[in-house]
C-alpha cells in the first residue's frame, strides 16, 4: 500500500519567520534581523537611509549603532561612495548570516563593481517600499512557491 507524500507546508511567510528567527539569533533585534532578512534575500547592500526608512525612525543613535555593530562584528563592509559625507553603502557579506538565510553561495555576497550595487540598492528601495508585497527573493523560494500554487 503506498501512502500518499506528506503534506508540503512550506509558505513564503513561513520560510522568512524562519530565516529572521536565525538571523535575530546573532544578537539582532527582530525589527533589525527583519531589514537584514530583505537586505540578504534581495540585494546584500544597503545604504543607512533604507534602515531609517523601514524601522521608521530618524537617523540617529538607532541606526549608527546598527550599522557600527555590523561594521565591528565583520557582518558588512562600508564602500564610499564619493565625496565625504556623500553617504556609504554596506556590503553585508558575513557568510553565517548568508547560511542562516540559506544562501551561503549567493552572487550578492561576494563583492561587485560599484555601478552593480548602486543597482542593487535601488532594487531594495523597490522591495521596502512596497511592504504590502511579499517578496520572491532566491530561485529556491521562486520555485516551491509556484510548483505550490501551479
Amino acid at each position: 500500500m503506498n501512502l500518499p507524500p506528506p503534506p508540503d507546508r512550506w509558505t513564503i511567510e513561513l520560510a522568512n519567520a524562519e530565516r529572521v528567527n536565525a538571523i535575530a539569533s546573532f544578537g539582532f533585534t527582530e525589527r533589525q534581523a527583519r531589514f537584514l532578512t530583505n537586505v540578504l534575500l534581495h540585494s546584500g547592500v544597503f545604504v543607512e537611509r533604507q534602515y531609517c526608512s523601514f524601522a521608521g525612525i530618524v537617523h540617529g543613535q538607532k541606526s549608527t549603532d546598527f550599522i557600527k555593530t555590523l561594521v565591528e562584528r565583520r557582518f558588512a563592509t562600508p564602500i564610499a561612495t564619493g565625496k565625504l559625507h556623500r553617504g556609504r553603502m554596506f556590503h553585508v557579506h558575513y557568510k553565517p548570516l548568508w547560511a542562516a538565510v540559506g544562501e551561503s553561495d549567493n552572487r550578492f555576497r561576494k563583492p561587485a563593481a560599484p555601478g552593480r550595487m548602486i543597482e542593487r540598492v535601488m532594487l531594495l528601495d523597490a522591495v521596502l517600499g512596497e511592504p504590502a508585497c511579499t517578496w520572491l527573493g532566491p530561485a529556491r523560494d521562486k520555485r516551491r512557491h509556484f510548483i505550490r500554487h501551479l
